[in-house]
């Protein structure tokens, strides 16, 4: 994911409210089965009076903007959103009804949708010579996703997503627009799965180190659960409080390389200094991913 799709992503997250509780487990980094389930297109339609007829022609003299609804993407909208949740480490994403054995898993979800705008906003510009005149689009996607327990029919979570005009620069074509959009949706979809179902792991012995800072570490995460090169992970301690597992971020770390199953060789990125002095004294490390 490149620097300027994680800005977009941050933005997009920005607007949502990440779930508390993961689903259960029965292992460490089980996957969680989520069908998107049905799709809804709310958007209202505005009343064709006069003040409103005038408000629309002021905003065009005024901003040299128009915005279009774009009814006939709302299948491209549901693919976006199935992408972005098949792209989540640890989700499998189905495209419809959950079967029964899924449903009964434990670890299923669906997800209704509700689409609240698809639209494009154009603008027409002059030449620098006043003879010709050319036209700009920018893709504009807003939506909720009502996350469900599939036993328990309770909502887990209500995010919402919003792929706005200021997140894009403009395209030359109302289709480059709104696919544009689509990919910041399904991004933005993706990062929030990861931080609500996160890679978790060990560390388990150190690597590297230089004087107090340690500079390398593995980690008890491999090729079997989905560890990848680049992948960014946050560092803690832990302990339990009232039956509660608290933990404190000390460090940062990035998979340098995937030596295994379930091994890899991670880069400290930060805090160097507390995680080889909690590695000396014995305390056990949990990394998760952070990306």
């Amino acid at each position: 994911m490149t620097k300027k799709t994680k800005m977009l992503c941050f933005a997009l997250l920005a607007l949502m409210t990440i779930a508390t509780e993961a689903p259960a487990q029965t292992n460490r980094n089980g996957r969680a089965t989520i069908s998107i389930n049905n799709l809804n297109y709310t958007q209202k339609e505005q009343k064709k009076n006069a003040g409103s007829i005038l408000g629309a022609i002021a905003d065009v003299l005024i901003t040299g903007q128009t915005t279009t609804q774009q009814d006939g993407y709302k299948d491209a909208v549901r693919a976006a959103i199935v992408k972005g949740f098949s792209q989540a480490h640890r989700v499998s994403a189905i495209d419809g009804q959950l079967s029964a054995a899924e449903a009964a898993s434990g670890n299923a979800f669906y997800v209704d949708v509700t689409v609240s705008n698809i639209s494009t906003t154009t603008k027409t510009e002059l030449s620098a010579d006043k003879t010709k005149t050319k036209t700009y689009h920018k893709g504009i996607i807003g939506l909720m996703l009502h996350i469900k327990d599939a036993q328990t029919d309770q909502i887990v979570n209500s995010p919402a997503f919003n792929v706005s005009d200021t997140d894009a620069a403009w395209m030359e074509t109302a289709e480059g627009a709104l696919n544009k959009a689509l990919v910041r949706l399904s991004s933005g979809i993706t990062l929030y799965c990861n931080r609500w179902l996160p890679l978790s792991a060990n560390i388990i012995e150190g690597a590297s180190d230089k004087k107090d800072k340690q500079k390398e570490v593995y980690i008890d995460l491999g090729s079997r659960e989905g560890a990848v090169k680049g992948l960014h992970m946050a560092v803690y301690t832990t302990k339990t409080i009232a039956g509660k597992i608290a933990k404190q971020q000390i460090g940062k770390l990035k998979i340098e390389a995937v030596e295994g199953d379930d091994i890899s060789l991670c880069k400290v990125q930060s805090g160097g200094k507390d995680i080889k002095a909690a590695i000396d004294a014995g305390i056990t490390l949990l990394v998760t991913t952070t990306d």
